[in-house]
Parts: C-alpha cells; structure tokens; sequence
C-alpha cells in the first residue's frame, strides 16, 4: 500500500507539471503591428518600442509583436479594407485622423473602451483637444493618439542672428523675416529663399483658416473656410510667390525637397510637422546649419491656433478573434504609458499627448537641455484637432481643394479668387445643402 501511494504522489506531481510546462514552451501569440514610421528616427523609436514590449510584458503574457511598415497614411487604410476580407489582418494600426471616420464606416476599427474598463487604463490621461475624434465620445473610444504633432516654423538661426532678427509671432512678422532673409536671384537660379511651405490645406493652412475664424471644415456638413478665409489665405500666398521671396512647393517629394534645401543653405525658413523635428536637428547638425524653432505663427495674436494632425492608434475588429484585439490592447496601453511617450517624443518631436508628461522625469530633463522640443508641446493650450467636425467627405474635399491649389502656386495659372471659385464648383457635390 505505501508503494501504491508514493506512485500515486509521483504521478500526481508529473502531472501537476504538465501545465507549467505547456506553458513555458507554448508559443506566442503572434500579432502585427501595422504602421507609417518607414526610417529615420520614427522607425528607429517604433523598433525600440516593439522590441522592449516583447521582451517585457508580452514575454510574461505570450504576446508577440511583429512590426510591418504599411506606407503612407493613405496606403495604410487601402490596405486595411481589403484586408479586412481576409484572414491576414493586424491587431493594431497606425491611422491619420481624417481616415478614421471611413473605418469606422467600415467596421474596421473596435472600441477599444470595454478592454480599458477590464485593465483600469484612463482615457483622461490625454488632452482634450488630441480626443477629438469621430468615434470617441458617449463612453465609446476607437482611436487614442500616437504621433500626433502641430506644425512649427524651422528656420536658419545662425542666418535670422547674422541679421539681428527675431522670431516671428505673426503672419505680418512672417513677411518681414522671410523677406529679409531672401537673397534669391531667379536670373541666376542662386541665392536663398526666404520662405515654403507645402500644400496641407486642412493641416498647414488650416492653422491659418482657424485663426482667421473660418475654418477648413465646420459642423453640420459645412465648409466655412468657402465663405472668405481660404481666399484670404491664399491672395496672402499668392502675393508672397509673385513679390519672390516664397519659393512654390515642388509637384513631388516636395517635404523632402524643402527640407534638403534648408540643410543646403537654399531656404532660410519653412513649416513643417513637429514629428520631422529629430531628423531635422540631426540633419541640420550634420550640414552645419543652427536650427530655430517657433510657434506657428498667427493672424491673431490674442487667438491663436494650432492644428494637430497625425497618426492615431486604432484596434482592428472585423473578425479578430478576442484573443488578437485583448492581445492587440495589451500593446496598445504599453505604447501609451509615459515612459514610451516620452521616448517618442525625445527621438522624433512628436507630441507627448499626456497632461503629466511634464512631471515625467525623463521629458523634463530633455526639455531643459533641448527648449526646441518644447514649442510644439506649448501649442496644445490652443490645439484644434485636424479631424474634427466629422465629415464624410473629409478626405475628398481635402484632395480636391489641394489639386486646384497647386494650379495656382505651382503653375501660376490662376488666381486666388479663381481658385476659390474653382473649388466651390469642384465640390458642390459635397455640401448638398450649400457650404
């Protein structure tokens, strides 16, 4: 009998085993992380990133993240639809703003709000402002912010200080620091310019809309911007291209371009995303060239506004088992924890989208010995998110009213009223009851 037990106790403790043992060799659950972050910096910080969760907390929970480069904001969604049609679909994505509002007409994305309640995540942690977006609301949450960014304005320090110039706060300070830092000579094709900016019109000028107190979309299906904002603007834009000191964006790659030319000593100034700012100092440095950054500058100098466009987070439902979306929340709530925020904001110059990022050790210290980082972060006391109102037609409008504009600054064709006009008959179909 007491041979028969200890044989009992041996085999219960064999297969008491078993489980732990499953366990420790099981594999992972394998999940991909779709994005826009190709090179650079932005593709240096979204491998850390990866890396360090899969080491840490999906090594504890049998998660595993593979991290895919999906291209372009628009590539991603195009991607995402047909792929929700079949089995070979991310658990998590990378998705500008203004896209949301087609997954969600899609059915794509999920609310990701249940899986926060479950972990005690607060979706309170974010601004206001960065929240913004169709779907989020009324205790729902599909989307939360990633590398979200307001544009600044990036100019030559060393050439604005050989001057005597300070930097501009205005759009009218705007035309005499640029104007005075322009030595173009379009007989020769030398010289530099004083000024770009490229064509983003709900992004980069939607700044502009907003301050000038009609803004690129409204609520209730409108586009205020059609009522007198846009063609100031633009006569601004126009004006600044015929009198020389503005140099047109190019037909392609015309971020990349402006960009190589300020590094070259050809542009004295440009606006640009806050999330090119870690590339931008590193290639600045590496050209010799002392880099500035300031606020956007304003029409209004008692309201300013700055414009926050980006990339969101997003959940992808359609068909994901619960095992994937709880697998793809897991990562998620990782990449939005302070530390990880911080890190993105330090390596790139996008925004840290936390209200106590500033008591964050790490973002404080960096600030203190890197200030240029700082100025985009201090706009979102008067950030607007590019994405909101919803609008169905928000990409369309957008894409519309970019192609007429570049018949104006590209190919001097037509005028600023011109324009105006084209683009109120272009999209007429849009605004059924009027704009």
């Amino acid at each position: 009998m007491k041979r028969i037990v200890t044989l009992l106790l041996a085999l219960m403790l064999v297969l008491a085993s078993i489980p732990a043992a499953l366990a420790d060799t099981a594999a992972p659950l394998v999940i991909e992380f779709w994005h826009t972050r190709g090179s650079g910096a932005n593709y240096e910080v979204t491998k850390a990133s990866v890396d360090e969760f899969n080491a840490t907390i999906g090594k504890e929970k049998g998660i595993e993240v593979v991290e895919i480069y999906s291209g372009s904001y628009a590539d991603i969604v195009t991607k995402l639809q047909l792929a929700a049609q079949t089995d070979s679909k991310p658990a998590v994505a990378v998705c500008a703003g203004d896209y949301i509002s087609t997954l969600l007409d899609d059915q794509i994305i999920a609310d990701m709000a249940p899986y926060a309640a479950e972990t005690g995540f607060d979706f309170s942690v974010f601004f206001d402002a960065l929240l913004e977006m169709p779907g989020n609301g009324d205790g729902m949450m599909h989307s939360v912010p990633y590398v979200k960014s307001t544009p600044v304005l990036y100019y030559n320090k060393g050439m604005a200080d050989a001057k005597g110039l300070a930097a501009p706060r205005t759009v009218e300070e705007l035309e005499a620091f640029c104007k005075a830092l322009n030595t173009y000579n379009p007989a020769t094709g030398d010289g530099c310019w004083g000024f770009e900016m490229f064509n983003n019109i709900s992004y980069i000028q939607g700044n502009w809309l907003w301050q000038l107190g009609e803004p690129f979309l409204g609520e209730g299906g409108k586009a205020p911007c059609l009522h007198n904002s846009l063609l100031h603007m633009l006569k601004d834009w126009e004006r600044w291209l015929k009198e020389g000191w503005c140099r047109p964006f190019d037909s392609t790659n015309a971020g990349t371009i402006m960009k190589e030319m300020f590094y070259q000593g050809k542009l004295a100034a440009f606006v640009e995303s806050c999330g090119s700012l870690g590339n931008v100092v590193r290639k600045s440095a590496e050209a010799g060239v002392e880099l500035g950054v300031a606020n956007f500058p304003t029409y209004d100098v008692d309201n300013p506004v700055a414009v926050i466009g980006g990339g969101e987070l997003v959940l992808i439902d359609c068909d994901n088992t619960d095992a994937v979306k709880r697998a793809g929340w897991e990562f998620i709530q990782f990449l939005m924890s302070d530390e990880q925020i911080a890190r993105n904001a330090i390596k790139t110059g996008y925004l840290p989208t936390t209200k106590d990022i500033s008591e964050n050790k790490t973002m404080a210290d960096f600030w203190a010995e890197n200030p240029l980082y700082k100025v985009a972060y201090e706009q979102l006391s008067c950030a607007r998110s590019e994405a909101y109102p919803y609008f169905e037609n928000r990409a369309e409008f957008r894409t519309n009213c970019q192609s007429v504009i570049s018949l104006m600054v590209q190919e001097g064709s037509i005028t600023a009223e011109q324009a105006v006009e084209r683009i109120k008959l272009e999209n007429a179909h849009l605004f059924e009851n009027g704009f």
